[in-house]
């Protein structure tokens, strides 16, 4: 049987009420998950959560790539720590709904693999009402689900570990835009990717204290854009952005470096998409 198993990278939100990925799957799921949060957090979320592992690594890039080699499972998902899903009943309709069977999510994510793509992740909900199923940019319908491939993934991931590994492409490559410099460097190296788009997730605000927040600053993330424009300049491009947002993800940055990356141009180079 094939294992899947999910990790939430965590920091500095202790306390059940701040972990709201983990109470949807707690509340929605037969899964449990593991907490992922440096070693001195440990003692403080095995209080209310019995699943916590400590990691050695500092930054998120270095933790995810720790959670993969120290991962058992055949397929490691990654949820970031603030997460709320939603589905659509009907894949042919873009309404929402709340709570969905999380126990859905995990088989299709064992379907998306077990079709060959061996990493992938869960769409934003911003802009899925776009997506009717129309064409392979507009989402293909196959096996129970909506889909689009060769594409961003970012806060939610799921690997084929073993075939992740041995492709030797890893998440500590940069401090910030780490899974953009991951997902480049599979669909390069001809692995495409699958994003399940009838489940979405939302968060409420990017960025509450603790998690990247709190060491996300202008120079780590002008490093992060101008790291990942000199790794993949054929396909990416570094841009001023203004920082509308109020919350603490951007805070201090009235502007910041963000990119614009050409991911079906990449997956075509790599042959990962036609």
């Amino acid at each position: 049987m094939v294992k899947a198993k999910v990790y939430i990278p965590t920091l500095g939100r202790v306390g059940l009420n701040k972990q709201i990925t983990l109470q949807q799957f707690l509340n929605h799921s037969k899964h449990i998950p593991t907490l992922v949060c440096p070693k001195d957090e440990v003692k403080h979320h095995k209080k209310y959560h019995d699943r916590v592992l400590g990691c050695p690594k500092k930054g998120i890039g270095k933790t995810r790539q720790w959670i993969l080699e120290k991962s058992k499972a055949d397929i490691v998902i990654m949820s970031d720590d603030d997460m709320r899903f939603q589905y659509r009943p009907d894949i042919t309709k873009p309404k929402l709904q709340e709570y969905p069977n999380l126990n859905k999510l995990l088989r299709l994510i064992k379907e998306c693999v077990a079709a060959g793509f061996i990493h992938g992740g869960v769409g934003d909900r911003n802009g899925n009402n776009r997506l009717d199923g129309s064409s392979p940019r507009k989402g293909v319908m196959e096996y129970g689900g909506l889909f689009v491939d060769c594409i961003r993934v970012n806060n939610f991931h799921y690997l084929d570990r073993l075939f992740v590994l041995d492709s030797g492409n890893r998440f500590d490559q940069l401090p910030v835009m780490e899974d953009f410099h991951f997902t480049l460097s599979m669909l390069l190296d001809g692995y495409p990717n699958r994003v399940i788009q009838n489940y979405v997730w939302r968060q409420n605000a990017s960025g509450d204290s603790g998690g990247c927040s709190t060491y996300r600053t202008p120079e780590v993330q002008a490093k992060g854009a101008i790291g990942l424009h000199k790794a993949f300049p054929d396909f990416v491009t570094v841009v001023d952005k203004e920082t509308k947002s109020t919350s603490n993800y951007w805070q201090g940055m009235k502007t910041r470096k963000d990119v614009r990356v050409q991911w079906l141009q990449a997956a075509r180079k790599g042959g990962a998409a036609k």
